[in-house]
């Protein structure tokens, strides 16, 4: 435990390392100021450079959990860049409970032992170095859910590329190419690089859809690839995952407002009851009244 407090108080070092600082007012009789300049650059410097190290150890451990670096790269954060956040976690969580027990301590006189506020700081730090990839697989999911929408958007874009004559396979960047969009950007760029590199417009999809964790990309990926390597009409297989795409987001709109009406039940039958019960209330409390009872 105390290990685990050093490395804390380590850590937090670290983060207040990075943090800028102000300029200090030059004191009146300076020996050396350009030399004093030199030495701090140099220690924030390195404080940075051995930060940096840390980080990049850190992404390097992450390297093997697939999961968090589909996530990451749904929200566009790099492993380095979260691997400072769950850092600065880990500090802030041990740093924030132990305070609070030692406050607690003072202000209250509880009296805990010094063993219970290090056990009470780890268990801060241990919250504080997962809750950022609860929230980062949070804001990931949330992302896909936007990206599923810009994508069936894109789709409803190529079905009319396709019946208006337009080629079927060009019809994919051109419509990708419409809007400035971070979704409708993405999947241009896998357009684009595909197409640079000599592959099939499906083969960049599929990567994207790897990549991010993007599952309902798949059929998609599937039919276009077998309308390009069997011949079959690839006009059809674009407008049926159209189609499917249009009775899937109306299913999903029909469950979303049934299970709404459902949970307003509940509300509603509350509501009743209670209004019976304010109705009745006054006629009952007559009927119990104590001249009521005495005289029966």
């Amino acid at each position: 435990m105390l290990l685990g407090a050093m490395a804390g108080l380590g850590l937090l070092c670290v983060v207040v390392g990075l943090m800028p600082r102000p300029a200090r007012a030059a004191l009146p009789v300076e020996p050396d100021p350009a030399r004093t300049r030199k030495d701090g650059a140099e220690a924030s410097a390195t404080v940075q450079d051995v930060t940096r190290r840390a980080a990049r150890r850190v992404g390097q451990d992450l390297q093997s959990k697939s999961a968090l670096i589909e996530d990451a790269r749904m929200v566009g954060r790099s492993l380095e860049t979260h691997a400072v956040h769950k850092m600065v976690g880990l500090v802030l969580g041990a740093a924030v409970l132990a305070l609070f027990a030692v406050f607690a301590n003072t202000l209250f006189g509880l009296g805990l032992p010094l063993l219970i506020v290090v056990a009470v700081a780890l268990l801060g730090g241990l919250g504080g170095w997962f809750l950022p990839d609860s929230i980062l697989k949070t804001e990931a999911e949330k992302e896909r859910v936007l990206f599923r929408q810009v994508t069936e958007s894109w789709l409803e874009l190529v079905a009319q590329l396709v019946t208006a004559g337009s080629d079927t396979f060009g019809a994919l960047a051109v419509a990708a190419a419409y809007s400035e969009q971070p979704g409708f950007v993405v999947i241009s760029d896998a357009l684009r690089v595909s197409a640079a590199s000599g592959e099939a417009p499906w083969t960049g999809l599929r990567r994207l859809a790897d990549e991010r964790r993007l599952r309902f990309l798949d059929p998609f990926c599937s039919a276009l690839e077998l309308a390009g390597t069997t011949g079959a009409g690839s006009r059809q297989a674009i407008l049926a995952q159209v189609d499917a795409a249009r009775s899937k987001a109306m299913l999903e709109a029909d469950a979303a407002a049934a299970s709404s009406g459902e949970k307003m039940g509940a509300p509603l039958a509350l509501i009743g009851g209670a209004f019976m019960i304010l109705m009745g209330f006054p006629p009952l409390a007559g009927i119990l009244d104590t001249s009521t009872l005495s005289g029966l």
